[in-house]
């Protein structure tokens, strides 16, 4: 993706603003899957990885409103991040891009507290949206932010509990209306607060996933569960009903890992759930 892309849902517009790429083994991904399970879906899908390597991506998400500058995620961070190589995160890039400066963003919202959607959070000690209400999810700032876990999540105390430490850090329960037109979706299983976010204006509706799904197999495969689900079983009961509900309600989905920008349908093809972008 060279630059910003959007869609607009009715009056609101969301901005894809892409972060870091990431690639890793089929194998190493999803380690219950067989290999000779992914050639049909490596075909359907070339742009998420072809050979023995899922590509996929870090991206957050603006939601621009008359009176509202909303930030879904923020990326894996500024970097340079070794294990890419030494690349840099883009997403104040392409922020400023699509004509939104940090200290504009009112609200940043986090489907889930995994180091790849906070990594914006704090830059050189600061926060990078100041004035920004930091919405998490209250069942993954319990279960990411206890004490026995720190050690094994060191982008909480990195980047998340500066936010609470500065009164920046709100927490978010279940089902909840943030604006008009914009509410929370409760979707767990990849991590015990996982949400994602349902986007309604003048009669248009899109979902944004979050991590519900890593890649556009899992639409179908909804029982393929990547290593970094905290509860597997959990997420494929949620993955399941979500790509159900896609399928018979047909919104706009918006899925952060899917090829850039992630942009798309869920629809059915010749017998099976696909993944249509736009």
């Amino acid at each position: 993706m060279t630059g910003p892309s959007s869609v607009r849902v009715g009056a609101i517009e969301v901005v894809a603003l892409y972060d870091t790429p990431l690639r890793r083994a089929f194998t190493w991904t999803f380690p219950d899957v067989p290999a000779a399970a992914w050639p049909p879906y490596r075909e359907l899908y070339p742009d998420a990885g072809a050979g023995e390597n899922f590509t996929f991506n870090t991206q957050g998400f603006l939601v621009r409103m008359p009176d509202r500058t909303i930030v879904v995620d923020t990326g894996l961070g500024p970097g340079p991040h070794e294990r890419l190589g030494g690349l840099r995160g883009r997403l104040l890039e392409e922020l400023h891009a699509a004509g939104v400066a940090p200290g504009e963003v009112d609200t940043v919202l986090f489907t889930h507290l995994h180091g790849d959607h906070v990594g914006w959070n704090i830059v050189s000690g600061e926060p990078s949206f100041g004035r920004a209400r930091h919405l998490v999810p209250e069942r993954d700032w319990l279960y990411f932010g206890s004490p026995e876990r720190a050690g094994s999540y060191p982008h909480i105390a990195g980047q998340v509990a500066p936010l609470a430490e500065r009164g920046m850090l709100e927490t978010t329960r279940g089902e909840e209306q943030l604006a008009e037109g914009v509410r929370l979706l409760p979707t767990p299983g990849h991590t015990p607060g996982h949400q994602s976010l349902l986007l309604e204006s003048r009669g248009e509706r899109a979902v944004v996933l979050g991590d519900v799904a890593h890649h556009p197999a899992q639409v179908q495969e909804t029982e393929w569960g990547p290593r970094f689900d905290e509860d597997s079983r959990a997420a494929a009961r949620t993955r399941r009903r979500v790509m159900e509900e896609l399928e018979s309600e047909s919104p706009l989905v918006i899925a952060g890992h899917f090829p850039a920008p992630g942009f798309g349908h869920v629809v059915r093809l010749e017998g099976r759930r696909i993944f249509r972008a736009l």
